[in-house]
């Protein structure tokens, strides 16, 4: 057979393991946040303590990204791939064995570490097909994490409907995941060390200040209505527990299919418009969540946050690779900073917010970083 061929196959199978390896990403993903409530009823967690475990979580998988980042230049993104999600799944499985608070930070430790290797370990081999197979794949593949979002969180639901305790529940879908890790990961190139300058910390400055800032913004987003949504519908709203997971799901759905869709709206709109549409159509979901404090309304209103959120974030690390004067690798890293930073600080802003006025009251920082991205958005234009 001809090396060429043989090359194409490979890359091939490569392209498929990897949109696996997304989708079990998102389940994992979706597993965690639409159970949130049980684990919370169970640990008997205020919003204070919530959000310090979401803060955790998060803030381990940030200060793993130069970790991943230097693993995957080193020696390849297959082998830190499947780390992360091995990490991932240990994560999981021991929240939801943990007796108490205490016990629970060290779960979600190695969960967050998971997130973080995985996270660009997967992103980094995107990159390296993207090379080899010559069109952009990334969005699509997010698009797979979405997707996958949607069945860990659809899954919860359903465990939550039939009374399926997390304890069950997370190890067997971490089995699963673990199965195609097994399955899927060693079909992986070997050796790809793609460019993963986006893993260390820059702080943006300059023309990178306003892209920057909006993806702190659009992230700050994202991480709360993923966390918060079915803790909402759980507290304030008074939703049952199936309705509770639905959120997630809802929110799942609306972002998987307008991720799809995002490459065409950038292309159709610019990146001003899209931030101005994103953060209004954001802004309305939320109001509409908040005000009406009405499960099917709430529902809806999450989903709008999805389908409001899905393509500004890739349009911004776009922009931050683009900036005039600046290298496309610390204009990524410049982004990625500012991003994850905004998703480590939307979990104890909200909850510690949320002990003091109610959570209706800390959820409204979704709305208030929706109105920033829509006033400002559209200064991208220039």
């Amino acid at each position: 057979m001809p090396a060429s061929s043989s090359d194409s196959r490979s890359t091939a199978r490569a392209h498929v393991a990897l949109a696996v390896s997304f989708v079990a990403f998102g389940a994992l993903d979706g597993t965690w946040a639409a159970r949130l409530p049980a684990l919370t009823h169970r640990l008997r967690l205020d919003s204070g303590q919530l959000g310090l475990v979401l803060f955790i979580v998060t803030l381990t998988a940030t200060l793993l990204l130069p970790v991943a980042g230097w693993l995957s230049a080193r020696s390849g993104s297959r082998a830190p791939t499947a780390l992360g999600l091995v990490l991932a799944c240990a994560g999981l499985t021991g929240a939801a064995f943990a007796p108490s608070l205490a016990t629970l930070v060290p779960a979600v430790c190695v969960l967050g570490a998971g997130w973080g290797i995985a996270d660009v370990a997967a992103n980094a081999h995107g990159v390296a097909l993207e090379a080899r197979i010559g069109r952009p794949i990334l969005s699509v593949l997010h698009g797979m994490w979405s997707f996958g979002l949607l069945a860990g969180s659809g899954i919860a639901a359903g465990a939550a409907a039939a009374a399926i305790s997390p304890r069950l529940q997370f190890p067997v879908v971490a089995a699963a995941a673990l199965v195609l890790v097994a399955i899927y990961v060693p079909r992986l190139l070997p050796g790809t060390a793609a460019d993963v300058d986006s893993a260390h910390f820059a702080w943006p400055r300059g023309a990178l200040a306003l892209p920057a800032f909006l993806t702190f913004c659009a992230m700050f987003i994202e991480s709360a209505a993923m966390n918060w949504s079915a803790v909402f519908l759980a507290g304030p709203v008074s939703a049952s527990a199936t309705v509770a997971a639905g959120a997630v799901v809802v929110y799942a759905v609306s972002m998987a299919f307008a991720r799809l869709a995002g490459d065409r709206l950038l292309q159709r709109w610019g990146v001003g418009r899209l931030a101005r549409y994103s953060g209004a159509l954001t802004g309305l979901g939320i109001a509409l969540a908040l005000a009406t404090r009405s499960p099917v309304p709430a529902l809806a209103g999450f989903g709008l946050v999805g389908a409001g959120c899905a393509a500004i974030v890739p349009a911004l690390f776009r922009v931050g690779g683009s900036v005039p004067g600046v290298s496309s690798g610390a204009g990524i890293a410049a982004i990625a900073t500012s991003g994850y930073t905004g998703a480590v600080v939307s979990g104890p802003a909200i909850g510690f917010l949320a002990r003091g006025i109610g959570l209706t009251g800390g959820m409204s920082l979704i709305g208030i970083s929706a109105a920033l991205i829509t006033l400002l958005g559209p200064r991208l234009q220039r």
